[in-house]
């Protein structure tokens, strides 16, 4: 993987033009409790934007830090990644759910971060779905308490990574958000996931 050239978002601003380089898709759902992000979307991890979105629907608050070069170069890594906006946002609610893309072959999932609770609903019903969800490891596991996903009010979110492969097939992708917005639903109204 390469190295990012940009470690915070007041660089990648004074390097890169919103609107032609960039852009940022955001939306507060008021009365929510539940933000789902995607800090690497557009070109940087293609597809996660539009799953992320899809996820969030009407119901929760979204957020899209969208790369707009083709050739990427825009990616902050999530520990690091501080652009004003989704920081902003996501402090308001108490479950964020992030979506990234992963390098990984074929069509697979992966989950990190430091809310195991919300995890674990969210492994039983994926799998229910038969979705196989593996647990992240590595710079993969979404546990840095200054990882973007874990810095809602609980300071616990959910890091999901998804192949090319599982990005790319619509019907996977349709189940797998179906499977995630029913939980959050939950965690929002009568379950207690805290």
């Amino acid at each position: 993987m390469a190295k990012d050239r940009y470690h915070s978002f007041r660089d990648l601003a004074a390097g890169e033009k919103r609107g032609e380089d960039y852009d940022i898709e955001w939306r507060r759902k008021n009365g929510s409790s539940v933000a789902v992000i995607a800090p690497h979307g557009g070109n940087i991890e293609p597809w996660t934007g539009e799953i992320a979105d899809a996820i969030a629907g009407n119901d929760f608050s979204f957020y899209c830090f969208k790369g707009l070069k083709p050739t990427g170069g825009l990616h902050i890594t999530s520990h690091l990644f501080d652009e004003p906006t989704c920081v902003e946002l996501i402090t308001a609610h108490r479950h964020v759910v992030s979506i990234h893309g992963w390098a990984a072959k074929g069509g697979r999932v992966c989950v990190g971060g430091r809310d195991s609770i919300l995890i674990a609903a969210l492994k039983r019903r994926l799998a229910s779905s038969g979705i196989q969800v593996d647990n992240a490891e590595g710079g993969l596991s979404g546990c840095d308490p200054n990882n973007i996903v874990n810095r809602g009010a609980t300071g616990r979110g959910v890091q999901f990574e998804l192949t090319m492969g599982f990005r790319t097939n619509a019907a996977a992708t349709r189940c797998f958000g179906a499977a995630v917005r029913a939980v959050l639903l939950d965690a929002q109204g009568t379950l207690n996931l805290d």
